[in-house]
C-alpha cells in the first residue's frame, strides 16, 4: 500500500502518545521531543506522493540530503513539489522508483540541488537533458542501471557545472555513443562506464581529445580485448586516474604484471585502480622486454620506448639453483683436534645449521661473536653481537658492520643464511669470515668464488633492469 512522504516520516520518526492498561500495570509512552533532520532517509517506504506541502515544508526545513530510493514515485511533479518546499536539499536519491518521462518542466530552477541519483529508473536521455536546466548547480548525476544505449547531445545543450557522470551498468557498447558528452559537459572530471558491453574506444582521437578536463575514468568489467585499445586511453590528455578491473584481457597476469603493463601503456596516468605507479621506468623496461620476447617490435608504444631507452641489454644470468646455492661451513676445535666441514643450502636457517653441527660434536654451540679474518688467523675486529668487516682492493680499505641475527626474524619467520650473509657476497673480497663460539669453537664460512661473482652480477643486472 502506497503512502505519502508525510505519512512515511510520521511512521518512522514520530511516536504517538499511547496508553496500555491491564489490571495491575499501566504503561505510558511519551512522545519524543520534536527535532529537525538534516538527513532525511525514507527508502523502501512505498512512497508515491509528497503529501501536505505545509507538513513537508516543516519536515524539510533543515534537510540537505534526502534519500527516497526504492519507492513508488512515478510523477516528476511530486519531485518538484518536494524541492519547492525543501529549499536546502543538495543531495536527492531517487534510485529504483518508477519515474518516466517528464511531461511538464518546473517553472523555476532549483539552485540548491548539486547531486541527483536516478539509478534504476526508465529514463529517456533526451528528456533528461531537457530537465537539466532546472538544476543549474548540479555537479553529480548518476543514471546507472537505466538501460541507456546512446547519449545524443544537441549542440545547444551545455552544462558547465556538471563534473561527474555515472553511467554504470547501462547498455553502451560503442564509445562513439558517448563522445558528445565532451561538448555537453565541458568540465567533466569523472566518467563511470563500468559494467557496460563496451568493446572499443573507437578511432576518433580528435573527438576523445575534446574531453579536456576528464581526469578519472572507471571502466571496470568491460569487454575490451586488445592492448592497442588500452593504449587509446592516452588520448584523454588530462587522465590521471583509471579504474579497470575484471578484464578478460588480463588473463593469468598477476597484480604486479598488470600494473607494469598498464603503467607502460599509459605514461600520463598516475593512479591505476587507486594505487600509484611505483616505478615508471621499471614498468616501461619490463614492457619492452615482454615485446622482445614475443617478437612484437612494431607496435607504436614499443617504438616510443625504444627511442627513449634504446636497445636494452640482456638481463644477467641469475642462477640460484644447484650447487651455486650452497656454502661450506668448517668447524675447528684445535684444542681437541676436531675439524668438521659440512655443506648447507643458503636457504637453511641458522638454527638448522647449528643443530646439525652440534650433532657432530655431541655438545651445544653458542654463537654470539663474529670475527673477520683478512688472512689466516689475523683478526681485524670483533665484538659481541656486532662486527666490522674490512676488505682491501688495490690498497683501498673499506669497512662494513652488521649484527648477528637471532633464530627468528622480526616477522616471526626463520632467518636464512642467505639473509645474513648476502652483504658478504656483494662487498667482501679476499676476506674469510670466521664465526667463533663463546667456548672457543669456531665456524669458518668458505664462499665459492664462482658463486660470489655470479650473485654479484645477478644483483647488478636486477638493479639495471629496475
Amino acid at each position: 500500500m502506497s503512502q505519502s512522504i508525510v505519512a512515511a516520516y510520521q511512521n518512522k520518526y514520530e511516536d504517538e502518545n499511547e496508553e496500555q492498561e491491564d489490571s495491575e500495570i499501566k504503561l505510558v509512552f511519551v512522545k519524543r521531543k520534536k527535532f529537525k533532520l538534516c538527513n532525511l532517509i525514507l527508502d523502501n517506504c512505498s512512497i508515491s506522493e509528497t503529501g501536505s506541502l505545509d507538513k513537508v515544508a516543516d519536515i524539510c526545513s533543515k534537510v540537505t540530503e534526502c534519500d527516497l530510493s526504492h519507492n513508488l514515485i512515478s510523477d516528476w511533479n511530486e519531485v518538484f513539489r518536494l524541492l519547492d518546499v525543501g529549499a536546502l536539499i543538495k543531495f536527492l536519491n531517487l534510485s529504483s522508483n518508477k519515474l518516466g518521462k517528464c511531461e511538464k518542466l518546473p517553472e523555476k530552477p532549483y539552485t540548491s540541488l548539486q547531486c541527483l541519483i536516478l539509478c534504476g529508473n526508465v529514463n529517456d536521455w533526451d528528456n533528461l537533458l531537457s530537465l537539466l536546466p532546472s538544476f543549474p548547480s548540479l555537479s553529480h548525476l548518476n543514471i546507472g542501471y537505466s538501460n541507456i544505449s546512446a547519449l545524443p547531445c544537441p549542440t545547444d545543450s551545455v552544462f558547465p557545472n556538471l563534473t561527474e557522470l555515472n553511467l554504470i551498468e547501462n547498455n553502451i557498447s560503442r564509445f562513439e555513443d558517448v563522445l558528445g558528452l565532451a561538448h555537453t559537459f565541458p568540465n567533466l572530471h569523472t566518467l563511470v562506464l563500468s559494467d557496460n558491453p563496451l568493446s572499443s574506444f573507437g578511432e576518433d582521437q580528435q573527438a576523445i581529445e575534446k574531453f579536456e578536463k576528464l581526469a578519472k575514468l572507471h571502466v571496470n568489467n568491460i569487454t575490451i580485448n586488445s592492448w592497442e585499445e588500452v593504449s587509446k586511453l592516452r588520448w584523454f590528455s588530462a587522465l590521471k586516474d583509471v579504474r579497470m578491473i575484471h578484464w578478460d584481457l588480463f588473463g593469468d597476469m598477476n597484480e604486479s604484471e598488470r600494473r607494469k603493463m598498464l603503467g607502460a601503456l599509459l605514461p600520463n596516468t598516475h593512479l591505476i585502480n587507486g594505487a600509484p605507479i611505483p616505478n615508471r621506468e621499471s614498468a616501461e623496461r619490463w614492457y619492452m622486454r615482454r615485446c622482445q620476447a614475443a617478437d612484437d617490435l612494431e607496435n607504436r608504444r614499443y617504438k616510443e620506448l625504444y627511442e627513449k631507452y634504446g636497445e636494452l641489454p640482456e638481463l644477467g644470468d641469475i642462477k640460484l639453483g644447484g650447487q651455486d646455492e650452497t656454502i661450506t661451513l668448517k668447524l675447528c676445535v684445535p684444542e681437541r683436534g676436531v675439524e668438521v666441514e659440512k655443506t648447507f643450502s643458503i636457504y637453511d636457517s641458522f638454527k638448522a645449521v647449528i643443530t646439525s653441527l652440534e650433532s657432530d660434536l655431541n655438545e651445544p654451540l653458542s654463537l654470539n661473536i663474529i670475527h673477520l679474518h683478512k688472512a689466516h688467523d689475523e683478526t681485524i675486529y670483533s665484538e659481541k653481537n656486532k662486527s666490522t668487516m674490512t676488505s682491501s682492493n688495490n690498497g683501498v680499505t673499506s669497512s662494513h658492520s652488521f649484527n648477528i641475527p637471532n633464530e627468528t626474524s622480526a616477522t616471526g619467520g626463520v632467518v636464512q643464511i642467505k639473509q645474513h650473509w648476502q652483504m658478504l657476497y656483494q662487498v667482501v673480497k679476499g676476506v674469510t669470515p670466521l664465526v667463533r663460539a663463546e667456548d672457543g669453537d669456531s665456524l669458518v664460512l668458505k664462499v665459492a668464488t664462482k658463486f660470489e661473482v655470479r650473485l654479484e652480477e645477478g644483483l647488478n643486472a636486477q638493479k639495471r633492469k629496475i
